[in-house]
């Protein structure tokens, strides 16, 4: 299978995990998001404080949610037919021992990248894609940040534009998409506050699922041929 035709499989799995366990999915995104977004639509005349405490507030959200998306992942893949409220709850504990490790990574992987995608667009997306296996490396296989980081390299070297089309192209389009949602609440209630915030938390509560899980699917997927070919 190409590329190509690998990471379309892997957008629909995405979809599918999303279908089947609907409340799972959603439900958590959707309080996540809500948190991530306050810092920057409700926070007024101190831009400084607001741009640190919505990139922090965002990154433990997406990056949190990532961390949960895994178990929910296995739980598909394993042939789980639902996953009850108490369920769901079980798997977000699981995922809070995680929290520091995922926040360290992602933290390093998009201040890195950012510095990079400031200096010129390619190197930025590049860094980014070799390390956007890193904090499924941590909740699958127990890594440190940095054990994490190196982990995350490995798989994607020889599989790059697989991971670039999955995993990468899911982050950016969580992050503009949610851009365009705050846009539209400010549109629709004429407020840059309250308004923006409505709007991009709607959208969030949808993308961070999809963007989650399509680069949790895209990690499994990689690591196990890695798996078969270290085991031959």
């Amino acid at each position: 299978m190409d590329e190509k035709a690998a990471a379309s499989v892997v957008w629909r799995e995405a979809f599918a995990i999303i279908r089947k366990y609907p409340l799972a999915t959603i439900a958590p995104a959707a309080v996540l998001g809500a948190l991530a977004e306050a810092p920057a639509y409700l926070i007024e005349g101190r831009p400084v404080l607001d741009n640190a405490l919505t990139y922090l507030s965002a990154a433990l959200a997406y990056y949190l949610y990532l961390a949960y998306a895994e178990e929910i992942v296995a739980e598909y893949q394993g042939g789980v037919a639902r996953i009850t409220l108490r369920g769901m709850l079980r798997e977000l504990r699981q995922a809070m021992p995680f929290v520091l490790r995922v926040l360290a990574v992602g933290l390093t992987t998009l201040s890195i990248a950012s510095v990079a995608t400031g200096l010129l667009v390619i190197p930025g997306v590049w860094l980014y894609t070799r390390w956007s296996l890193s904090i499924p490396a941590i909740r699958g296989e127990d890594l440190g940040p940095v054990a994490a980081l190196k982990r995350s390299n490995e798989l994607v070297r020889g599989r790059f534009w697989f991971v670039f089309g999955t995993a990468t192209l899911a982050f950016f389009l969580e992050e503009a998409l949610i851009h365009v949602g705050a846009l539209v609440g400010y549109l629709v209630s004429g407020s840059h506050t309250w308004g923006e915030w409505v709007g991009g938390s709607i959208i969030a509560s949808l993308v961070i699922p999809l963007a989650a899980l399509t680069t949790s699917v895209a990690y499994s997927s990689v690591v196990r041929p890695a798996e078969s070919t270290e085991g031959a």
